[in-house]
């Protein structure tokens, strides 16, 4: 059975002026348990309504030493693949910086969670860190 897991922490503060640079995201802790399931979620972090996505920088650590079969999405609520689509970047420890067409110059119109989808379960799952940044504007 799918499950969702929230690693995200409070609200993050100082969204800057109008136009100017803002990365938004982090570094999250990922469990064994998180990856052994298709469809299991865990929320990542809140992009604020008028944060406009124009990048993403996203690494993961090997987090299936088996097979290997993980693959990561990650979207919102609207889309479970809005920004990063089936990656593989989870089996064996690599980066992504192509930011899904869905996503490109995406803009937010409402306080929004981005959560990572686990596409297709780990063979052999193994906690990580997945690191994932978002750069965009704050559109007024």
């Amino acid at each position: 059975m799918a499950t969702y897991r929230k690693a995200w922490a409070p609200p993050q503060v100082g969204l800057g002026e109008a136009r100017n640079k803002r990365v938004l995201g982090g570094t999250f802790a990922i469990t064994a348990a998180d990856v052994t399931t298709i469809n299991n979620t865990v929320g990542l972090f809140v992009a604020p309504a008028g944060f406009v996505v124009t990048n993403i920088a996203a690494y993961s650590t090997d987090m299936d030493t088996g097979g290997p079969t993980l693959t990561f999405s990650l979207g919102d609520s609207g889309s479970a693949a809005r920004f990063l689509s089936a990656s593989t970047i989870g089996q064996a420890g690599t980066s992504v910086l192509v930011l899904a067409s869905t996503g490109q110059n995406y803009k937010f119109t409402v306080d929004t969670e981005v959560v990572l989808l686990v596409a297709a379960a780990a063979t052999t799952p193994a906690a990580g860190t997945l690191i994932v940044n978002f750069e965009g504007y704050i559109e007024p």
